[in-house]
């Protein structure tokens, strides 16, 4: 067993098992496993430990995993965490090759806890066993009817078999997931706990997901991914296959973030790095619980529509006016129907129905308006998708509104979904058997169409962007430069080195030249011309404004002389033992739009590229976007459209237009030195980034580099 997927096949389509901990009663937890195995009739060979029993439910039970008959695929401990070490051993003795450790209490636990997980960890990797949990529900694979978990949702008869993939790193939720899918008819092919991720986590069963025949789609609930390279080449792929992945990722809120010496440091959050991440690689990112079901199920039965245009029919003006505003929300489109359709309908619909969009027919569709208006929907090329909003009759009436709905889907040929009485059971259900995406709020039916829009958008994109994207070049003559500068500075570069880092890879600075004394100064501002600027450099003062050691528009030698004493004095007074570096006498740049573009280093997703407004108030308005390298030119684009001043760079109300082309490239040129640098810089500011009208360039007038 050496290949990944290998691995998890004998993990997730075992042809042997044994429950270790099992008991009879199956009102305890661990009976329920038991129960669950039994009741859906796995079909491998199935063993039990307990030293108390020889035989439970007709299982065959063992004292121990050392006195089972055979080395079997899969081990499930159902015990307490201080036997976990000791059952470990027994199973790597065994050759056991593969546990789910159900336990909670190591690695969540404290010092004492992660200190054992460690050492299991270890273990396990020297005896080349894989491992899910601890602190996990187990794993369910409704393809081969193995249920190998304790959650009580399994009790429920008739599960629907699906193919949604789901994995899950809580325990507790995935039972929410499955009995509330499984009142609309919805089924999952897998659903798996990762719990602590000693091991397995969410990126290897993606992997394996991925190229599974049984799963449409990968459906994850998210807190922190632990293997983000694995996942970036799950994603890639999983663009090329067409198979969506989705994901509600939890953790909006950063508390407690870390100081940071830069601005980018301080804007930088997790959760602004997850959305950068799903952004470039068509992962879509949910809002809710019920998303994560119903989005996945919308996905395993429609194909993303051509366009964003919309259109509406329904019985209830209020719920479709929900439906209508969450999708625009969305970025959707709803135009109105084609005159040729709205004709028809004027035929067949009293004066007081809307032949728009939405179409109402109110109680005109007792007369079969809904199933006329809905075929003319249908046909007209005005719209990409079609939604059937169906009130209080889906549930009393439903053959006014729901059957039409399913007769009618038969030969649609574009995308038809539903939104009906949350309360009408029996049409949810009959909107799943006849293979119709439904939704139980007007609000996530509006959403849903987002997500199936923007995740078509996202391979075509990902088409043409593939092959623009930057691969590192760590031996390039610029890595070269910029080394030799970085080798001879400490932790936190001075604004001059900082800037001489970017020059090496052509980014635009300004003219400026490091001055030890007012001669040496008075000399590089003749050469420079007049007005200059002056700054103290020290890398005891990263932010030289707040300081009070920066001075601009010196416009003569003489002030000049006094302004040089004076910022030295003021660099003192800011810090007895400031270390200077010299005086910088730098070019007074021309004005145009302050943007800052930042390098934060991320424990987990490496280097993450920041742009957004400059200057002195970007924590405050905090307008700002970000991407995960490598990135391509259409991603530097697309990072620049994303801020709200993009209205600034666009000739807003007369303006002339700002060169976005060169803040792209220069956006590229950072990811690439972010790239090719690796750790050797954690973070970097440009602020500000000076950007001048069209075709008249850039200039860095700031920078800080932190090793």
């Amino acid at each position: 067993m050496n290949s990944l997927d290998d691995q998890m096949t004998c993990l997730l389509s075992p042809k042997s098992l044994v429950i270790v901990g099992a008991s009879a009663d199956y009102a305890k937890f661990t009976g329920r496993t038991v129960k669950y195995v039994l009741k859906y009739r796995y079909p491998g060979k199935l063993y039990a430990v307990n030293p108390s029993r020889t035989d439970i439910s007709g299982i065959p039970c063992f004292p121990s995993v050392k006195d089972l008959p055979e080395a079997v695929d899969t081990a499930f401990l159902q015990v307490a965490a201080k036997a976990v070490p000791g059952i470990i051993e027994q199973c790597i003795e065994k050759q056991v090759k593969s546990i789910i450790i159900h336990a909670a209490g190591l690695g969540e636990s404290g010092e004492e806890g992660k200190k054992t997980q460690a050492r299991i960890k270890a273990q396990i990797r020297e005896a080349g066993i894989r491992v899910v949990g601890p602190n996990c529900a187990g794993i369910v694979n409704m393809t081969q009817n193995l249920i190998l978990s304790p959650i009580a949702c399994y009790e429920i008869d008739d599960l629907p078999v699906g193919r949604i993939g789901l994995i899950s790193q809580s325990g507790g939720l995935t039972g929410a997931y499955v009995s509330r899918a499984a009142d609309r008819g919805i089924g999952f092919s897998y659903v798996i706990s990762t719990g602590n991720e000693m091991d397995l986590g969410v990126s290897e069963f993606a992997h394996y997901l991925l190229r599974d025949e049984h799963t449409d789609v990968i459906a994850i609930f998210l807190e922190a991914l632990r293997n983000v390279d694995l996942f970036r080449d799950v994603a890639v792929e999983a663009l090329n296959r067409r198979k969506p992945i989705v994901v509600l990722k939890v953790g909006r809120t950063e508390v407690g973030a870390r100081a940071a010496a830069s601005h980018t440091g301080a804007l930088t959050g997790a959760d602004a790095i997850y959305d950068a991440f799903f952004r470039q690689y068509g992962i879509v990112r949910l809002e809710t619980l019920e998303d994560l079901f119903e989005v996945p199920a919308l996905f395993c039965k429609t194909k993303p529509p051509k366009g964003r245009n919309v259109g509406i029919i329904t019985t209830t003006g209020g719920g479709a006016t929900i439906v209508l505003e969450a999708a625009a929300q969305a970025g959707l489109q709803f135009p109105q129907p084609s005159d040729s359709t709205i004709r028809e309908a004027t035929a067949f619909l009293p004066s007081f129905a809307a032949k728009a969009n939405p179409m109402d027919v109110t109680m005109s569709g007792t007369g079969g308006g809904f199933k006329k208006g809905l075929e003319l929907l249908i046909k007209d090329d005005t719209f990409d998708m079609i939604v059937g909003v169906v009130g209080t009759s889906s549930q009393f009436e439903p053959h006014l509104g729901v059957q039409p709905i399913v007769e009618v889907c038969r030969d649609a040929k574009k995308p038809l979904v539903a939104f009906c009485n949350p309360n009408a059971a029996d049409a949810l259900r009959l909107f799943e058997k006849n293979g119709i995406p439904s939704f139980r709020t007007p609000e996530s039916c509006g959403r849903a169409l987002g997500y199936l829009v923007k995740y078509g958008e996202a391979i075509d994109e990902f088409t043409w962007k593939r092959g623009q994207r930057q691969t590192p070049d760590p031996d390039s003559p610029n890595a070269a430069k910029a080394r030799k500068i970085l080798a001879n500075a400490g932790h936190i570069l001075n604004e001059y080195d900082s800037k001489r880092v970017l020059a090496a890879y052509g980014i635009p600075v300004t003219r400026e030249q490091m001055t030890g004394d007012v001669d040496q100064a008075k000399h590089a501002a003749k050469e420079i011309g007049y007005p200059v600027v002056m700054k103290v450099m020290s890398a005891d003062i990263p932010h030289k404004t707040e300081a009070g050691v920066i001075k601009l528009g010196v416009s003569t030698e003489e002030a000049l002389v006094t302004s040089y004493g004076e910022l030295l004095e003021k660099a003192h007074r800011f810090k007895a033992d400031v270390r200077i570096d010299g005086v910088l006498i730098q070019e007074m740049a021309q004005k145009g739009v302050e943007l800052i573009i930042g390098i934060k280093r991320d424990a987990s997703f490496g280097p993450v590229i920041m742009f957004g407004l400059g200057g002195i108030f970007v924590e405050v308005f905090k307008d700002v976007a970000f991407r995960v390298p490598p990135i391509s030119l259409p991603d530097a684009r697309e990072m620049i459209g994303e801020i709200k001043g993009a209205k600034l760079l666009n000739g807003y109300r007369g303006m002339e237009k700002m060169d976005c082309e060169a803040i792209a490239a220069t956006l590229m040129s950072v990811a690439g030195l972010s790239l090719d640098l690796g750790e050797e810089i954690r973070e970097l500011d440009i602020n500000p980034l000076i950007v001048y009208p069209q075709e008249k360039g850039i200039r860095v007038v700031d920078a800080l580099i932190c090793r």
